[in-house]
C-alpha cells in the first residue's frame, strides 16, 4: 500500500495564512461530493452503557433503550448531523459545514471549533486520540483540548466512513479508496477501483468496519448492485457473496445498496444496513447469510452491543434486535 502524502493544515503559520485567503473560494474549485444527502432522520447510531444514541437531521441526538424507546432528546436546531462517537467519557457528533459538537452530560452539547467548513461525515478513536473525517479528503485528529492537527490527504474523493480498532484505523471514499493509518497522522491510500481494474467492477464505497481479524467495506457497484469486500490485512480484498435465505427459507441474493455496516462481535457476523428497509448478515459460512426486512425505507445507521442491535433510518425510524 502505497503512502500518500500528507500536508498539516494545522501548524505551519504559511499554511493557516493561506488556508485563510483561499477557504472562500476553495469550494467553488472542488467537486461537490458525491453522496452530498442528507436524509430526514436517523443517520447514525452508536452504543452508550445500556443504550444508544442516536443522531440525525436538525441537529437531533436521541437516547434509545434497549427497546428502541426514546427516553431523553436534545435538539441542536439548525444542524445536521451525520456521525457520533464516545471518546473519555465525551460524546461527540459531527456534521455539514464543520460542525463538531460535545458533551459531558449527553444533555448541553458546545460547539468545538473544528478549524474546517467542510462536512464532517465519520468520526472514530485511536490511540487516545479522536479521527474526524470531512470531504475533499481533510482529516482532523485531536484530544480533550481539541482539534491538534488539521491533514489534507491527496485522494479522488470524500471520506465517508472510519472505523478504528486497537491497533489501527481504516476509511474509505465514495470514490473507492481504502486508507489506513496506526497512529492518525501517516496515512497509506489503496486505490481499490484502480488496483481491481477489469477484476472487479469499480465501487462507491459507503462504509468500513475492522474487527480483530477482518475489514469489511461496503459500497454501490458501478452497475447500481450491492456490494462487501473483506480482507484480513487491507492489502488483498475478495469479494463477498451476498446470496441469502429469507424467513421463509426462500434463496435469494440482495439487490439493495448498503448505507452502514457493523461487526457483531458475539455473533461473529458483519450486518448491512441497506436501503428500503433491507438487513443483511453476514456470518463466516456464506451459505448462513440471512436477509430481514423491515417496515422501513433506507436504513442509514446500525450498532450494537452484547445483547442487542440498534438500527435507524429516515423518518427517525428505529428498530431494536435482541441478539440473546
Amino acid at each position: 500500500m502505497p503512502a500518500t502524502s500528507l500536508k498539516n493544515l494545522y501548524g505551519p503559520a504559511i499554511g493557516l495564512w493561506f488556508l485563510f485567503l483561499s477557504g472562500a473560494c476553495f469550494s467553488a474549485l472542488v467537486a461537490e461530493p458525491i453522496f452530498p444527502r442528507v436524509p430526514e432522520g436517523y443517520t447514525a447510531v452508536i452504543p452508550y452503557g445500556y443504550d444508544f444514541l442516536a443522531t440525525g437531521s436538525d441537529g437531533r441526538i436521541d437516547r434509545l433503550s434497549p427497546s428502541g424507546e426514546v427516553t431523553g432528546s436534545v435538539r441542536n436546531p439548525g444542524e445536521q448531523l451525520r456521525s457520533l462517537q464516545v471518546y473519555k467519557q465525551m460524546i461527540m457528533a459531527a456534521g455539514t459545514r464543520g460542525c463538531l459538537l460535545v458533551s459531558s452530560d449527553g444533555e448541553t452539547f458546545s460547539k468545538m471549533d473544528s478549524k474546517t467548513e467542510e462536512n464532517i461525515n465519520a468520526l472514530a478513536v485511536l490511540n487516545g486520540q479522536w479521527i474526524a473525517a470531512a470531504d475533499h479528503g481533510q482529516l482532523l485528529v485531536g484530544d480533550e483540548n481539541g482539534v491538534a492537527g488539521l491533514w489534507q490527504l491527496d485522494l479522488k474523493g470524500n471520506i465517508v466512513g472510519l472505523s478504528a480498532r486497537t491497533a489501527d484505523c481504516y476509511g474509505v471514499t465514495d470514490e473507492g479508496e481504502i486508507i489506513h493509518t496506526t497512529n492518525g497522522t501517516e496515512w497509506t491510500v489503496f486505490d481499490f477501483n484502480r488496483e481491481y481494474t477489469g477484476y472487479y467492477t469499480s465501487c462507491r464505497f459507503t462504509g468500513v468496519v475492522a474487527s480483530d481479524s477482518r475489514i469489511a467495506v461496503a459500497g454501490e457497484q458501478a452497475d447500481g448492485s450491492p456490494a462487501v469486500f473483506l480482507s484480513s490485512r487491507g492489502q488483498v480484498w475478495t469479494q463477498a457473496m451476498l446470496n441469502f435465505e429469507d424467513s421463509q427459507g426462500r434463496a435469494g441474493y440482495l439487490t439493495e445498496v448498503p448505507r452502514a455496516i457493523f461487526y457483531d462481535r458475539p455473533q461473529d457476523r458483519f450486518v448491512l444496513a441497506c436501503r428500503k428497509g433491507t438487513i443483511l448478515t453476514l456470518p463466516s459460512c456464506s451459505h448462513c447469510n440471512r436477509l430481514i426486512l423491515l417496515p422501513a425505507a433506507d436504513l442509514e445507521g446500525i450498532s450494537g452491543n452484547e445483547h442487542t442491535l440498534a438500527i435507524v433510518g429516515e423518518d427517525f425510524y428505529i428498530k431494536t434486535i435482541t441478539t440473546k
